[in-house]
Formats: C-alpha cells, structure tokens, sequence
C-alpha cells in the first residue's frame, strides 16, 4: 500500500494525493478558520452609535452639550425625537467627549 500523501506534478502543476477523509477534514478545518475570522472581524468593525446613524439628532444634542447636563439633554431629545430615536445617557456623553477630542485635536493643527 502506498504512503500518503503521495505528490506529483501534472501539467505543471504540484498535486498531493490524501485520503478523502482526510481532504474533508481539511476542508471542515477550513470552514471553521472561516467562521473565526468572520467572528473576529465583527468585533473588530466598531459599531456605530445612533448619533452616528441619525444626524439630525446629532445636531440636536451638539447644539445643547456644554449650556445643558447630559440628562437635560437627553429629556429634551426624548421631548422632542421620541424614546426610539433617542441615544442612551451614555451614548450622549461619549458622543460629547468625541466632539470635545475632535476640537481639541483641530484647535492644535497649523493654519
């Protein structure tokens, strides 16, 4: 019986021989790298927050950060939006504390 994987080139091209079980093996190895990397790229794609989705709140919750606390304007978005539209306290605020970053970061650049 001949040792596996037996190799050989046809038509210019390298070939291996393997058991079939062993090539489905492979293959389910494959599908299941696949699946990782899939998994792995859906942690790596930030998501992106309500504000980011809806920029006419956007507008809304800019023009009042820093003349009103985090939760007035989040009572106020309510008023004015409904509950479905409106980000989390905590969405508010790391989308204030990005603004603050971007204008800092703007403010430091030459003219």
């Amino acid at each position: 019986m001949a040792e596996f994987p037996l190799s050989a080139t046809i038509a210019g091209v390298e070939v291996v021989t393997i058991p079939a079980t062993e090539y489905a093996e492979l293959l389910d190895c494959r599908r299941r790298a696949a699946e990782r990397d899939f998994e792995a790229q859906r942690f790596m794609t930030p998501l992106r927050s309500r504000l980011d989705l809806d920029p006419e709140v956007a507008v809304f919750v800019a023009e009042r950060l820093g003349g009103l606390t985090v939760a007035e304007v989040n009572k106020e978005t309510t008023a004015r939006f409904g509950a479905a539209r409106t980000p989390a306290r905590s969405s508010i605020h790391r989308y204030w504390m990005r603004l603050r970053q971007a204008r800092r970061v703007a403010a430091r650049q030459p003219t």
